[in-house]
């Protein structure tokens, strides 16, 4: 795979978001799929919390989080994001 990357020329290509994904998160986007009609597409949206699909009838469902949180005894800082 790494030998393909380098062959692939990305001219003109501007990356304007990225999330990472784990294979729960990538289950719970195929869940949202098993859910519409055929051609029914959803719109995935990210922030800098988390990743969101959003289907045809505007119903916003929450995939997973981009950022990794300590949970605590300290309320102050239980909600602050905690960077590896």
């Amino acid at each position: 795979m790494a030998e393909l990357t380098k062959t692939v020329q990305t001219r003109g290509v501007v990356v304007s978001a990225e999330a990472s994904f784990t294979q729960d998160m990538a289950q719970n986007l195929l869940s949202i799929f098993a859910h519409l009609h055929e051609g029914q597409e959803v719109m995935v949206k990210f922030s800098n919390k988390g990743v969101w699909a959003v289907t045809p009838e505007g119903i916003r469902l929450f995939i997973g989080s981009t950022e990794v949180f300590e949970i605590g005894s300290d309320s102050a800082n239980a909600a602050k994001p905690q960077v590896q």
